[in-house]
């Protein structure tokens, strides 16, 4: 492995980004890109080692959205102000036109949002803390994200408060997107699951290779004409295909994607109690709807507490995923996201440290 520095991580928030407030935290290994002027979204999480963003960011012209901004039932609502990087989904995730009496459309609110924040500082590491409270939901989110010296890896530690006096249903996801030049047939996606279940396509859905609505044994999946489909397996830009599929039974909690020919892995890591499946968005340059129209090549690999992605709540009660939280109940969940080199594929990830199978 390649020698870190110990020099203090820093943290700037004397930046804008198409006019919304970003602070970046750095160290030695990293530099991550927050905009608390915008759901505390995730736009850069570079490894400098390679020099190498791992996220994807979009090709259409999203517009920052307003102060205070929440959807309705049109998902466009959501997809206009959509940057790619990774969001924080809350109350939901996946679409509905009636969550707890609520046309939220896609995706809940919390990434539409403007967060609160502040930034600490210590000798060895540096955080940012970010707080809001949904607009149409009584629920009070805060998360924690701290760059060690030293380290390849954020911790993020998260917090839903339910300021309500009744009980309520929610879908807490995390929604991150991994693009080029990371994303590659030369990679490899592992993931720690005993099966999977395809998501049950509508007329309208186009380009799909897997067979709607299947369930299989991690990571074969049925095609759509018989074939089977290693998920490890990224196809080429070319392929033109999109499919979802939802990454179940996980018997631990953490996804790899990894490249040996760049020397370059992600990892993420997070409890499987609540975050019971991965949702597994594969747009390899196959999603002709608004507002992607063919222009993406990108994988979302997003930890999420409930399945499938509609009809919400519908699907995710029928089949026991979705969640409740009580009158004045937290819940709180760690993370740790991860780049790594000197392997080819992933056996494991533990308090941010990866094994694996080492490049020959």
């Amino acid at each position: 492995m390649t020698p870190r520095s110990n020099r203090s991580p820093r943290a700037s928030d004397e930046f804008t980004y198409r006019g919304i407030d970003a602070v970046f935290l750095e160290n030695d290994s990293l530099r991550v890109m927050v905009l608390p002027g915008k759901g505390g979204d995730i736009l850069e999480f570079r490894d400098k080692r390679t020099d190498v963003d791992v996220l994807w960011e979009t090709h259409h012209n999203w517009q920052p959205p307003e102060s205070r901004y929440v959807p309705s039932a049109d998902p466009t609502a959501w997809m206009d102000h959509y940057p790619g990087g990774w969001q924080l989904n809350l109350p939901l995730a996946g679409f509905t036109d009636d969550f707890g009496g609520v046309p939220y459309g896609i995706h809940g609110e919390s990434a539409l949002l403007p967060w609160e924040y502040r930034v600490r500082r210590d000798d060895d590491r540096v955080s940012l803390v970010l707080w809001t409270e949904l607009v149409r939901y009584p629920f009070a989110v805060e998360r924690e994200l701290t760059l060690a010296a030293g380290e390849s890896r954020l911790r993020i530690d998260e917090s839903v408060t339910n300021r309500g006096e009744v009980e309520l249903e929610y879908i807490w996801q995390q929604h991150l997107t991994l693009g080029s030049p990371l994303l590659d047939p030369a990679a490899r996606l592992d993931v720690p699951a005993e099966s999977g279940v395809v998501e049950a396509y509508g007329e309208d859905h186009a380009n799909a290779r897997l067979a709607s609505g299947a369930t299989f044994d991690w990571p074969d999946a049925p095609g759509s004409t018989g074939e089977t489909v290693d998920l490890r397996q990224i196809p080429g830009r070319e392929s033109r295909i999109h499919d979802v599929a939802y990454a179940t039974d996980l018997t631990e909690g953490w996804y790899a994607l990894t490249n040996p020919d760049l020397d370059l892995g992600f990892g993420f890591e997070f409890p499987v109690d609540p975050f019971e499946c991965v949702w597994y968005w594969q747009p390899l340059g196959g999603d002709e709807r608004y507002p992607y129209f063919g222009r993406n090549y990108n994988v979302g690999l997003e930890p999420t507490t409930a399945y499938p992605s509609a009809p919400v709540p519908d699907a995710p009660r029928e089949n026991g995923t979705i969640d409740i939280l009580g009158p004045g109940e937290t819940i709180e969940a760690s993370f740790s996201a991860v780049t790594y080199g000197g392997v080819e594929s992933v056996e494991s990830i533990e308090d941010g440290a990866v094994e694996g199978v080492p490049i020959d």
